[in-house]
């Protein structure tokens, strides 16, 4: 009677264990991050100087599908209106959790601070932006897009103007 009974278990833990065993080992790795630009997305040029090091998680699961967290709890970035000389300095260490589907979707779920520094995440208008709070980007296999956010959204433009 216990064989039975244990059989069951047995054939359980294989179903759910075995795909996990396929998947891939995770990466981790501390990246030293800087990124200089200049950007006309405010009519006026920016000098966009973003330092530090970044956190990278990265792994295969069992259905093929691309997994990375990233998250910079130091980067931050300077932005110089050229023109006037006005700066400004925000952080934006996310973190992000991007997701590759094997079915070539793309999904990034962001949370914190996050820099936005050619269009506005949620209607592509033009302009450099900073999102606080969590926001979930999405685009289907298909191609379409969805941009949905519980946090602020605050104009850098107006800022640096």
């Amino acid at each position: 009677m216990r064989k039975i009974l244990v059989l069951p278990f047995v054939v359980l833990a294989a179903i759910v264990l075995v795909p996990a065993a396929f998947a891939g080992q995770p990466t981790i790795q501390r990246i030293p991050f800087e990124d200089h630009s200049v950007s006309e997305s405010c009519g006026f040029p920016v000098q966009l100087d973003a330092t530090g090091t970044a956190l990278d998680i990265s792994y295969t699961d069992e259905l093929g599908n691309f997994h990375d967290f990233q998250a910079g709890p130091q980067v931050k970035q300077t932005m110089t209106n050229l023109v006037t000389g006005k700066t400004i300095v925000v952080n934006i260490s996310g973190p992000g959790h991007y997701t590759f589907g094997s079915d070539g979707s793309f999904t990034l779920v962001g949370t914190g601070n996050w820099s936005w520094g050619r269009v506005n995440p949620a209607n592509l208008a033009p302009g450099m932006y900073l999102t606080k709070g969590r926001y979930v980007l999405s685009i289907s296999a298909s191609g379409v897009r969805t941009f949905t956010s519980t946090g602020t959204t605050i104009d850098l433009c107006a800022q640096l103007a």
